[in-house]
Order: C-alpha cells, then structure tokens, then sequence
C-alpha cells in the first residue's frame, strides 16, 4: 500500500509543475524573465515573450468590439449623469410645434386659428369684437377648409365660425365643402361641421346637402359616423316630401333613382298598385335585418328605423311580424322611450311568442319602474300585462320591481295607468282612444289576416294578477291616503281601489275619515274629495253618516266657497232618511247660505244630477210630441193663406172637417202640408 502511495504523490507533483509552466507562459505579456524558483530536478524556469504578433481571429475581433462599447456606454452614462437644463414650458412648446410642423404643413394655421378661438369663445366678449375676430378667422381659412377639418380641434374651430357667422362667412364654408358632403360626413369629427351646416345653414343650402344624399341613405345608415347625420336630416330638418324620399329608398332600388312629387305612405302606395307590395315588404325586411343584426342595439333608437319598423309591422305577414319580434326581443330597451319606439315594442310584444316574452322580461330587468313612469314606455308595460299567459313570471319579474315604487307611481299620470288597467281595464277615462284602439284581442294587419295573441282569456289573466296585488293596493291606499287624495290620479286610484279591489278596507275608510276631519284639507282638495264621495263603495258604507256629524257643513258653507260642494255630493250621497232631515235644516238656514252669495248655494237645494234632469226632460219629450201635429197644421194654415185664392179654400175645407171630426182633420192638415211644401 505504501509503494502506491508514493507513486501517485509523485505523479500530482509532475502535473502541478506542468501546470505551473503553461500559466506563466500564458500570463506574461512583457519580455520578463524570472526565476519562478527550482523544481526536484533543479530547472530553472524562463518566462519570455515571444516577437510575433497574435493572429486575426474571430475571437480577437469580437473581444476589440466588446471593450468599444463598453467604454462607450461609460461615456454615454457619464453625459447623462451631467445635469441637464430644464427647459420652460414656452420652450418645450415650441420644440413641441417644430417637429410637428417637420410632418404636417398645415400645423401653424392650425396654431393660429386656435389662438383666435379661444378669444371668440370668450362669453363677456361683446358682439362688435366677436364679429372682428370671426371675420380674421375667415380669412385665414379661406381655401384651407377641406385640409382643417379632419382634425378634431380645427374642426371646432370651423364649427363656431358656422355659429357665429353671418351668411356671406357660412357661404364660403359651404362652397368650400360642395361636392363632398359625403366624405365628410363619413369622417370621425367632419360629420360634425355637416351637423353645424344643417343647423345654422339656409333652406337652400339644406336642401342641396339632402339633394347630395339622395341613393345613398341606406348605406349612410348603416355607417358609424353618417347614421348621425341620417338621423338628424330626418327627425330635424327634412319636410314631409323629404321624409318619404328617404323612408322609399329602403323600399327597393327603384325608389332611389325615381322620386315622387308629393309626400306619401305606403297605404298610398299599396291602394294605387297592390302588387308591389310583396317585393316592397321582402326588400324592406332584409335590409332591417341587415342593419339590426350588426348594430341592433344602437340604430334601433333612430326615428327613422323605427318608423320602417312600424310600416314593417302594419303590412307584413304574421309569420315575417314574428320573426321579426324574435330579432327585436332584446332590443326593446334603447327605443322604448320615445312615441315610434312605444308603438314598435307594442307590436314586438302583441306578435311574440312565450318564449320571447320571457326573454324580453329579462332584457326590462331593473328598468320596469322608470318604464312605468315614462311619457311612452307605460304602453310597452299595460300591453305585456295584457297579453302574458305567464302570470307568475309577471308576478316574479314584474311586480317585484314595480312594488316598492308604488307609492311615486300611484301619483303620476304615466305610472298609475298599469295600476288602473287592472282595476278597470279599457276605461275611456284612463286611456285615449288611440291606446284603445291598440289594446285589442287580436293582432289584424292591412290584408285582414288575424293572429292571435294568447291562449288564456283576457279576464282571467286579469283575475289572477288582481287577487295578488288587491292587497298591496289597499295597503297602499291606507299607508298613503293623504299623498293619494292630494293628486288627480291618486284618487282614481283609490277611487278603484275601494270599488274593485278584493280584501279588508276596514283600516282605509278609518285613514279617509281620519282624514276629512281636517278642515284645511276639505278646502285644498275639494275637488279629489267630491270624486271620493261619489264612489259606489263610500255610498255603501256609513262613512257619509259619520262625516254629518263630524262638522257643522252650514258654518264651513259660509266660509269657503269650495266646501259647499262637497256639502252637496255628501247630501246626495246619504241614505235618503238622513238626506230629508239635512234638507230641513238646510232650508232654515237658506237667507243664511245666500247671504254669502257664493256660485254653489243654489245647487244645495237642488240635489238632482244633471243625469236625473235630463231623464226628467226625455220623459216630458213624448207628451209635447204628441201636441207637436195640430200645432204644426195651424202653422201651416197661416203661411198658406198668404198664398193666393185656390190653396186658400182647400185650407177652409179643411178647417170645416177638423171641427166636426178630429182624426180627418189630422190627416187633412198633414196633407197640406207636404203639399204646400213641394209648391
């Protein structure tokens, strides 16, 4: 083992040695010579620099490169360390304009006419110097219009120029701009300065802006930019031949090249050639289901869509009006709040199947209640109330959200008419005759071909959505009878309420009399409360008994003028026992009354209805009818017998025979008449 070990402790040795050698070979650059010391077999070790130049390798190359860019990025950080100087803001703007103007030409004009703009904008600034300033800017801007406005901000600054310049200036923006109203208004901010020209411009500048469009609407609709201005030519500005020359080039090609003379529908145009109806209908479909399916959402609360949509829904088939419904279930949002957009989502939910009107409940969610209170929206409500078989999807979805709202929507005109709808449906006195006429059974379009709605029966869907929300309304009414008596249509809703409404009123008729003890309130609100007493439901009650004894009506009669009106529809609507004595000591006190001589006293001792006058006036008709002959034959005698002598004897032989006989005479005497008439 020994042996072994010396062995390869010498063989380290040799190879440290060797090792030893190479590094002072490698190392030494300078022509050095050095004793490194002896080895075992005492050599001494040279270390020596040989004259020949290294070779031009790639390795060589790369590590030259590697120290220049070290060294200049030492450099580079040595600069950036040096402090720099802080330019002021007038100086980084102007570094700012001159390497913009480097890339666009047009960038000082810009410049300037924004300075100029600023000033006009101005609101102290007076008339006279606002005209000076308009008038520089217009000359700056003349021959450069077309190059300034595709930029936002010189774009405005064309815009007020159009504002607030007179003809001659706006004249020469226009001229400026002829022939390329189209590209214009296809640009992100140009459609505005066609907006502006519309608006402030001539009707002979108008006109030639709308003559420019003409065959081109249907694609301008379908554009991002130039919907607007579709939009506004057609709601704003256009007339109503404008309007059909518009509305007839989504009726087939040949309406974009031929334009009528005088305005017209399409009743007009299916009367005068009923087949053109078909292709006018299928043409108008695809191109409004084109432009739906892209963008639905924002196109459908233009006028002009909806419109078309109207006209679609008037005179298409059933089957094309229910497709169309599917497409539109989920659109109804952004058009419902105005008049065309109530009227298509009527149709939309009077042709949808129970599969789109649940999905056009879920597209309403959280947007019922400011639905029910708006001037259009309360008909897209009333029509999905009257026309879902599903009741308990309108209890869930509907009435959960209407609910809590329903003391704001009880006051109002708009959010009481769906309460009213339920309790009295299809009332004249609620609805016009137009939203009458739109809630009908079933759907009927221009050829006569019916479709029918629902499959349940009207009234019993009523039924059901009564008996729910019968108790949330006569909490209502006692919770808020005040709020509900000091509005119109709060008191038709609690006038309903009470004559309609299932479930125990008990709590409410003693808030109303509560209520009508306050004698400032009986002179704020006659006019509610005289409604109130004429209600069916109070008359069946002893709520009017109660009243009598809670006053001294003859003391509030001589104070107030608006109180004996209510005296009197509480007299009349007192059993008649207690009706007979009022009236006695109402006639004790008459010098008292008329002394006030106030409009309403003589109607107190009058107690009769204008109904029950003319009842009493249509009985007395009959009797006087009967004397109306003989009378009318004596009439006729005077005026005849200024005719000459031959009609006069006739008219003597005749009053001979009705003095011996009565029923002759009648017949004689009619006879004469009509003779005499024809004479």
């Amino acid at each position: 083992m020994a042996p072994a070990k010396a062995a390869k402790a010498a063989t380290k040795s040799k190879s440290t040695q060797n090792k030893v050698v190479k590094k002072s070979i490698g190392d030494s650059k300078k022509p050095v010579s050095t004793n490194k010391g002896v080895g075992k077999d005492n050599i001494k070790v040279k270390e020596f620099k040989s004259d020949k130049k290294p070779l031009n390798n790639k390795y060589n190359d790369k590590k030259n490169t590697t120290t220049t860019t070290t060294t200049d990025k030492e450099n580079e950080s040595n600069k950036s360390n040096e402090p720099k100087k802080k330019l002021t803001k007038k100086e980084k703007r102007e570094e700012k304009f001159e390497k913009k103007s480097k890339f666009d030409k047009n960038h000082s004009l810009v410049r300037d006419l924004k300075i100029l703009w600023v000033k006009i904008k101005e609101i102290k600034l007076s008339s006279e110097e606002r005209a000076t300033l308009i008038e520089q800017l217009t000359q700056k801007l003349k021959g450069n219009v077309l190059n300034v406005i595709v930029k936002h901000d010189a774009s405005r600054v064309v815009q007020t120029l159009l504002k607030y310049g007179n003809e001659a200036q706006r004249e020469i923006v226009f001229k400026e701009l002829k022939d390329q109203e189209l590209t214009i208004s296809k640009t992100q901010y140009g459609r505005f300065l066609i907006l502006k020209l519309l608006k402030y411009g001539t009707e002979e500048q108008r006109n030639t802006i709308i003559k420019q469009f003409y065959g081109k609407f249907v694609s301008m609709i379908s554009h991002k930019e130039s919907s607007s201005v579709v939009e506004y030519i057609f709601s704003e500005i256009a007339s109503k031949l404008q309007k059909t020359h518009i509305i007839e080039e989504f009726y087939g090609p040949e309406y974009r090249l031929f334009k009528t003379e005088q305005p017209r529908t399409l009743d007009s145009i299916v009367e005068s050639s009923p087949q053109k109806k078909e292709p006018i209908i299928t043409y108008l479909s695809s191109q409004l289901t084109k432009i739906l399916s892209s963008k639905g959402e924002r196109l459908v609360q233009f006028t002009i869509i909806q419109t078309l949509l109207i006209e679609f829904f008037k005179h298409a088939s059933p089957d094309n009006c229910v497709d169309m419904s599917e497409t539109l279930g989920e659109l109804l949002l952004p058009m419902i709040h105005s008049k065309e957009g109530s009227q298509v989502a009527y149709y939309v939910i009077s042709y949808a199947t129970p599969k789109t009107r649940k999905s056009i409940v879920k597209s309403l969610k959280d947007f019922i209640p400011k639905i029910a209170s708006e001037e259009y929206g309360f008909l897209a409500l009333v029509r999905l109330l009257d026309v879902t078989d599903d009741t308990q999807m309108i209890i869930k979805s509907v009435f959960n959200e209407l609910i809590p709202v329903l003391p704001e929507c009880s006051i109002t005109k708009q959010g009481s008419l769906w309460i009213l709808h339920l309790l009295a449906p299809y009332s004249a006195q609620n609805f016009t005759e137009q939203t009458l006429s739109l809630l009908t059974k079933s759907m009927v379009n221009s050829c006569g071909i019916q479709h029918e709605i629902s499959k349940k029966d009207r009234d019993q869907r009523r039924k059901e959505l009564l008996n729910w929300i019968s108790p949330k309304l006569i909490e209502l009414c006692s919770n808020h009878t005040q709020d509900l008596l000091s509005s119109q249509w709060g008191t038709k809703v609690l006038n309903q309420t009470l004559k309609n409404a299932d479930g125990n009123k008990i709590i409410l008729m003693k808030r109303i009399l509560d209520l009508l003890e306050q004698e400032e309130f009986l002179e704020e609100q006659h006019i509610n409360i005289q409604s109130l007493l004429r209600n069916d439901h109070i008359k069946s009650t002893d709520l009017p008994q109660q009243l009598i004894e809670k006053h001294n009506w003859i003391d509030l009669c001589t104070k107030n003028q608006n109180i004996v009106y209510i005296y009197r529809d509480l007299l009349k609507s007192l059993p008649n026992d207690l009706k007979d004595k009022e009236t006695i000591q109402l006639k004790k006190s008459k010098s008292k009354l008329e002394a006030t001589k106030f409009k309403g006293i003589e109607n107190l001792f009058n107690l009769k209805d204008d109904l029950e006058l003319q009842q009493q006036n249509d009985e007395k008709k009959p009797v006087e009818d009967k004397k109306k002959p003989a009378a009318a034959a004596t009439t006729v005698t005077k005026k005849v017998t200024e005719e000459p002598t031959t009609t006069t004897t006739t008219i003597t032989t005749s009053k001979k025979v009705t003095k011996t006989t009565t029923t002759p005479a009648a017949v004689t005497s009619t006879t004469i008449k009509k003779s005499t008439i024809k004479k």
